[in-house]
């Protein structure tokens, strides 16, 4: 027997908050003192959390916020990692039940030129929603790419051509790309893409790409390859 509102153990995290999630991180970030070309993922985030929780409205947006908290492996015990940012419904009961977000840096400076790091953001971010490392039951999770360069548009296009290499990988059909993100449809800086895990799931992946203020299109690219980020000579424009 259930006693009380039924909602509080339901399990998957409502629908209707997602959006509002997205758009509390957009503008949150416009106001939000960007962070510089070589600065560190996990300081940043802990300001952007603070930011958020500050800027949050529990009337239209009722979560709970928290960085890094352990995920373990409900049958060894073993941590699996410590979520960024976990996005918890106010009225849930279940602590499986969650919208989370991986932070990963792009086009970060490095060595007088500039490193993609998107190889990184797809094998280290996304992979692990897609082994069920975290929200391994529930249908939405997102991605927050920090775009150090301020050049988005580069960001996406290289996130892109990392996907499309690992389809497989991803779990997703081919062609595998970034698409428009279907809930905000015309922010440019939101994508998503769609993957069908395993026992039948799907999972819709939201991908933020939150540009800082100021880019140098001089400066030296690295390499697109799907699984290395070195520094090499390359092309360096910044389309916005």
């Amino acid at each position: 027997m259930i006693i009380g509102d039924p909602d509080i153990w339901s399990d998957t995290f409502p629908e209707e908050l997602v959006p509002r999630v997205l758009d509390l991180i957009t503008d949150t970030w416009t106001t939000f003192d960007k962070p510089g070309p070589a600065d560190l993922e996990v300081p940043t985030t802990r300001r952007f959390k603070h930011a958020l929780k500050q800027a949050k409205d529990l009337n239209r947006l009722p979560v709970r916020l928290e960085r890094e908290p352990a995920e373990d492996d409900p049958e060894t015990g073993d941590e699996l990692g410590r979520i960024d940012l976990k996005f918890l419904p106010a009225v849930s009961a279940r602590e499986e039940v969650y919208f989370a977000f991986e932070c990963k840096r792009l086009n970060v400076a490095a060595n007088g030129g500039r490193r993609s790091l998107a190889p990184e953001y797809v094998t280290e971010g996304m992979m692990r929603f897609v082994t069920g490392q975290y929200a391994g039951s529930v249908r939405h999770g997102g991605m927050i790419g920090y775009v150090l360069d301020g050049c988005r548009d580069d960001a996406i296009e290289h996130v892109g051509q990392n996907i499309a290499s690992r389809a497989t990988e991803l779990c997703m059909n081919t062609p595998a790309r970034l698409d428009r993100n279907r809930l905000r449809p015309a922010a440019d800086h939101i994508r998503e893409t769609n993957h069908a895990l395993k026992p039948s799931r799907p999972f819709t992946l939201h991908h933020m790409f939150l540009a800082a203020d100021g880019a140098n299109p001089a400066v030296a690219f690295d390499s697109l390859t799907p699984t290395t980020s070195s520094p090499q000579e390359g092309g360096g424009s910044c389309r916005q």
